[in-house]
């Protein structure tokens, strides 16, 4: 596993939560093939903006691939799911991915304080 790094990400989504949650695990298994693995799925009230419950899980992958890489895959994860800026205006998120964690670098520094990420993070496998 030399040259991999560790890779955790954060799902999200409050429009057709089950089956975007459920698209983006199928495009991230095919990028990731079977080095992945998903959380449980939790429901959680919207942080910031006034919209529906937000089912959440987390991602645990390795992957060789640079940050940047990975930020724009999962940009375009997210665009395959559904999710489209106009919509996030109106507060519609059909798919957010955030790299919480890359390496030994952390990222989006606010989640890692929320209750759902503490919890969902004791099923981390490394």
């Amino acid at each position: 596993m030399t040259g991999k790094k560790k890779l955790i990400l954060s799902l999200g989504s409050n429009c057709d939560q089950e089956q975007s949650i459920y698209l983006a695990k199928t495009k991230l298994r095919d990028m990731f093939g079977t080095d992945i693995s998903f959380s449980e799925t939790v429901w959680t009230a919207p942080v910031g903006i006034e919209s529906d419950k937000f089912l959440n899980c987390l991602v645990f992958t390795h992957t060789t691939h640079k940050l940047e890489y990975i930020s724009k895959a999962m940009k375009h994860i997210e665009k395959a799911c559904g999710n489209r800026k106009r919509a996030r205006t109106n507060n519609i998120v059909k798919m957010d991915i955030d790299i919480l964690k890359y390496d030994e670098l952390i990222l989006h520094e606010k989640d890692w304080s929320r209750n759902y990420v503490n919890e969902l993070m004791k099923e981390c496998p490394f």
